[in-house]
């Protein structure tokens, strides 16, 4: 029997993943590097559709309670999804820059998100009931929470790699001219 094929980051984030790391060759580390990347991005991305999704149904809340003005909700996405997240100014800034790209794969993480609320609930929001949007809005920012978890714990494997390579070269045990080459 084949074994189920796990989702990348769910692997990164196992401690086997670094074990063995000193033996490693720098290419190898590097290429864990790109692999843990790849991961980040993933997971990155299907949080953005859970914060887009929450920032949509919750725009349909407030609108349904009078505490927005004007325009419906189609006309206002716009205004809705460039909003900030977060404390605004004050929040501290982010340690690492974000990548905004698309991975490689966006049907899964979708598929994912689509499961908690789909384009189906989306198109026909007007009619559900308020109760249903705070329980979707519920489970979105619970999937997303565990999101923000792994991400965590993927910058974790990230910044031990990076200790790793940055220990190699700083030790001479590998060369950085090959960087260069």
């Amino acid at each position: 029997m084949s074994e189920v094929k796990r989702r990348l980051v769910d692997r990164i984030i196992e401690a086997s993943y670094l074990e063995g790391m000193a033996d490693r060759s720098i290419d190898e580390l590097r290429a864990m590097r790109d692999e843990c990347t790849d991961g980040e991005n993933e997971v990155s991305f299907e949080r953005r559709l859970c914060q887009a999704r929450i920032d949509i149904l919750s725009a349909e809340l407030d609108q349904r309670s009078g505490n927005t003005s004007g325009g419906d909700l189609i006309s206002r996405l716009p205004q809705i999804l460039a909003e900030e997240r977060g404390g605004g100014s004050s929040a501290p800034l982010p340690t690492r820059a974000p990548d905004l790209s698309i991975p490689r794969n966006t049907d899964i993480p979708r598929r994912r998100v689509e499961e908690i609320v789909g384009e189906q609930t989306l198109a026909r929001l007007a009619q559900v009931p308020t109760e249903e949007i705070r329980k979707i809005i519920e489970s979105l920012a619970d999937h997303e929470r565990n999101l923000s978890d792994k991400r965590r714990r993927v910058h974790e494997v990230v910044d031990a790699l990076q200790t790793e390579i940055v220990r190699r070269y700083t030790t001479g045990e590998a060369d950085p001219d090959g960087l260069l080459r």
